[in-house]
């Protein structure tokens, strides 16, 4: 989400070494198959990681149009998937689909 964006910038982070857009969402970038802040053994932006790292490893699922456990994740089984979890995913894809049509439009008014 946006404030995530800020947030990571904030550290002195160029927003478009980090973000690429995808279907009109922002998201991290990845190189060598992981995300640019892991530096192969850690995420080097922990304590300020992103909503979506931060529940991982919870996603929305649009073709299920639900909240699931990334069946990619080796770990999976050691989360819960609880109404918590669901509730802030729902809250974070929501602000996620909002800024996307948002970016959209201004882009189509351009």
């Amino acid at each position: 989400m946006e404030e995530d964006i800020q947030q990571i910038v904030g550290l002195g982070f160029k927003q478009d070494s980090f973000t690429v857009e995808s279907d009109g969402f922002k998201v991290l970038k990845n190189r060598d198959g992981r995300c640019v802040f892991h530096d192969g053994k850690q995420c080097t932006i922990y304590a300020n990681r992103p909503a979506g790292c931060r529940l991982y490893p919870v996603i929305f699922d649009e073709n299920l149009n639900r909240a699931v456990k990334d069946h990619l994740c080796p770990y999976r089984a050691e989360f819960e998937l609880s109404q918590d979890k669901k509730r802030d995913l729902s809250i974070a894809y929501r602000g996620l689909v909002t800024e996307r049509d948002a970016r959209i439009t201004a882009n189509r008014l351009e």
